[in-house]
């Protein structure tokens, strides 16, 4: 029986001097903080179908999401953490104090910064977008998010038995463990994010999460700013207005076709070829597309592609300068 795939990072292995700069260019979708001196982590991956369910172990570090790294990278993912330690957790909500064997939500499409804190056999469970907002609508809302009580232990649970089984989950049973795990997530946190929602998220966030639902649906149109515009109900200045801490429509719009290819190279059951999946989120002329992926990515598309086939490797997130040191590492 095939069984998923794992992969694990270590720092123990580099020099002292080493070790930070390493594990903050294996997160370089992150800003992280933390004391170099005497810097120690690990982190230990399992691909789940969908699913990139991490157990990690480090010295305390700051982590966080920035507007520019978000303009700079357009990760469009979620990240369900779940901490033996307290830590505060800031948001666009404000501050929240999370209490151990809480779970804490965010978007990375959002800015937010958690406290230093030690990470001890944290669970991090990484997740695409589109995987959350089949089975809960309005997604934006949940981040920042805090799930606790009885049926947060449910998916507590539910995560460990996947960590020690790990080695025993076969490709096969993979795709059905990950929906049970979704939808347990969901069961969740849909209340949570409904109670959001009804206290009162401003008019303009709704416009600017309908504004980006529509991007995300229609990529394979040659969109413009007055059809956005016209689907959600706005003017164009007020469509403009609420993209510029996303560095503007035509940035946003860009990052999202651009990830979308990205997610179609990662998966090793694609089968079209590099042109038709660029015609088929947008990009009309391949020149264009190759030079822009490069540009956002550091590789080629062709060459993006073939390091998934070959590394094996898990990353996350996944960037080439973390793949280099996974490498490195053997």
């Amino acid at each position: 029986m095939s069984v998923v795939r794992h992969s694990s990072f270590s720092t123990d292995d580099l020099p002292e001097r080493d070790r930070f700069d390493a594990w903050r260019t294996l997160f370089s979708a992150h800003d992280l903080d933390a004391d170099p001196h005497g810097f120690s982590a690990r982190i230990d991956t399992t691909q789940i179908g969908p699913v990139l369910l991490h157990v990690m172990n480090a010295s305390p570090q700051r982590t966080g999401r920035t507007r520019s790294k978000i303009r700079q990278d357009g990760q469009e993912r979620f990240t369900l953490l779940l901490s033996q330690h307290t830590y505060a957790i800031e948001s666009d909500h404000g501050t929240q104090k999370v209490p151990p064997g809480a779970f804490t939500l965010n978007d990375l499409s959002q800015p937010y910064r958690r406290s230093r804190v030690r990470e001890t056999n944290s669970l991090i469970v990484s997740l695409a977008r589109d995987s959350v907002a089949r089975l809960l609508p309005n997604e934006e809302t949940l981040h920042g998010a805090i799930l606790a009580g009885p049926t947060a232990c449910l998916l507590a649970e539910h995560l460990r038995g996947l960590v020690a089984h790990r080695h025993t989950i076969g490709t096969d049973q993979a795709l059905d463990i990950a929906q049970a795990t979704l939808h347990l997530l969901a069961a969740i946190a849909r209340p949570d994010r409904d109670r959001q929602a009804m206290a009162s998220a401003p008019a303009s966030m709704t416009r600017l999460s309908a504004s980006k639902r529509y991007i995300r649906s229609n990529l394979a149109k040659a969109l413009t700013v007055e059809q956005i515009a016209s689907a959600v109900g706005l003017s164009r200045t007020r469509l403009y207005h609420l993209f510029e801490p996303e560095g503007g429509v035509a940035r946003y719009l860009m990052q999202q076709r651009l990830a979308a290819v990205r997610a179609a190279l990662d998966d090793p059951h694609e089968g079209r070829n590099i042109g038709v999946i660029s015609e088929a989120y947008g990009f009309g002329n391949f020149s264009h597309f190759s030079r822009t992926f490069r540009e956002a990515y550091g590789q080629s598309p062709r060459d993006y592609r073939a390091s998934r086939k070959t590394s094996g490797e898990l990353e996350f997130p996944s960037s080439p300068a973390a793949a280099t040191w996974m490498r490195a590492l053997g």
